[in-house]
């Protein structure tokens, strides 16, 4: 009786030379070793928080859009877990890194 493959070991062969680019990308293998630096990780970290306000707004649309109540509550369980009160990821980390409200506003966008 041959092992059954693993879902995630479909997904790495799924994702291809992909798959080997993140892992081995300067950004990635830094941050796993805990070497990445201060002001890298400070913009990583402003760029994922408007990429999270960004999918909040998405993700209210698609809920106001919805045809149904019943449609509309597993986005709103949803939206309710990724904005609950002890969500504070970003706060905690921009506290941590002293990133300030300037600091925030000031970063550009990524390209």
């Amino acid at each position: 009786m041959s092992t059954p493959t693993r879902f995630t070991d479909e997904l790495k062969a799924a994702a291809g030379e992909q798959w080997d680019r993140v892992i081995q990308h300067k950004f990635t293998k830094e941050l796993a070793s805990g070497t990445i630096d201060r002001e890298v990780m400070k913009r990583y970290l402003i760029q994922d928080h408007r990429f999270l306000d960004a999918f909040i707004i998405l993700l209210a649309s698609i809920i106001a859009h919805a045809r149904s109540l019943e449609d509309r509550i597993p986005g709103c369980q949803f939206l309710a877990l990724i904005t609950g009160k002890e969500n504070t990821y970003f706060e905690r980390c921009f506290e941590k890194l002293s990133i300030s409200a300037e600091d925030r506003t000031a970063i550009p966008d990524a390209e």
